[in-house]
């Protein structure tokens, strides 16, 4: 079993080909990231050097609220189910701000520990774009089916993650629906 900072090698070479922004930290600790991907950089500005080892709070702003902030901070201590998904306001590192709905899951080791946490990043604003539901729903799924694999093989464990996806696919087609009305 791997460090708690290091990732199965067959895991981190999914996170860094995936196209979706993705982002692991330890759950020791303040959550420090321990990798991000390319597409995690594109969507906040930052480069991987520049995040490593600091908790995802450096995105949060002025206008990010205390109810935004709760459930995250809730989550990454261990709080509640899980896999969850979180709207916040986030910035990117150019200050300019966007509404991020981030997707966490828990990852247990071989003995029923959680050791990792999984964070995908949307930017709310493409996602709500009836154009984009369908494509994200189609990378999600994929994307789940692939590291929950690679994580069996390396004795990770990502419990309701399937329906927890597929839950938040359907409320982001049922904004955009009635966004668009």
């Amino acid at each position: 079993m791997p460090s708690p900072t290091e990732l199965p090698p067959a895991l981190g070479d999914y996170i860094r080909n995936s196209g979706i922004a993705l982002a692991v930290s330890t759950t020791k600790g303040d959550a420090p990231l321990i990798a991000v991907n390319d597409a995690f950089c594109t969507l906040t500005g930052y480069a991987e050097e520049d995040v490593t080892g600091q908790n995802c709070r450096f995105l949060q702003g002025a206008n990010t609220t205390e109810e935004e902030r709760l459930p995250l901070h809730d989550f990454v201590h261990g709080r509640g189910a899980d896999n969850g998904r979180f709207p916040i306001t986030n910035y990117r590192k150019d200050g300019s701000e966007f509404r991020n709905f981030v997707f966490m899951s828990r990852l247990f080791d071989g003995d029923g520990q959680a050791r990792l946490i999984l964070a995908s990043q949307f930017d709310m604003t493409s996602a709500m774009q009836r154009s984009e539901v369908s494509k994200n729903d189609a990378r999600l799924s994929q994307a789940l089916t692939d590291v929950e694999q690679i994580g069996r093989e390396y004795g990770y464990a990502m419990m309701g993650s399937a329906q927890l996806i597929a839950d938040s696919v359907a409320t982001l087609a049922r904004m955009s629906f009635s966004d668009s009305r």
